[in-house]
């Protein structure tokens, strides 16, 4: 009903399509960066990013924007990064 099934970008596990999808906006329409819900974590604190919740992007990483604070305190120099948003969860079309 809502298009094949695809593999989960962070555990690699099979996505059935009618599962909820949370895309960070990947590097291209090619690699759209599509994870399950419940993978969908920042990378330093492994709390899951609901929608609201704002992340950015640290070497293809997601980080929340509590531990993206503390990351640039402790560093002199700031690292290139995409903000974002997360919004309401998609359903998979992969």
């Amino acid at each position: 009903m809502f298009g094949n099934t695809g593999a989960c970008s962070a555990c690699g596990q099979t996505i059935p399509a009618s599962e909820f999808v949370m895309r960070s906006g990947g590097p291209s329409p090619q690699q759209p960066g599509g994870a399950t819900a419940r993978c969908f974590m920042c990378s330093k604190c492994l709390q899951p990013l609901v929608p609201g919740d704002r992340y950015y992007m640290l070497a293809g990483s997601l980080v929340c924007e509590q531990d993206w604070h503390k990351l640039l305190k402790s560093s002199a120099a700031t690292p290139t990064v995409r903000k974002g948003k997360v919004g309401r969860p998609r359903r998979s079309r992969d």
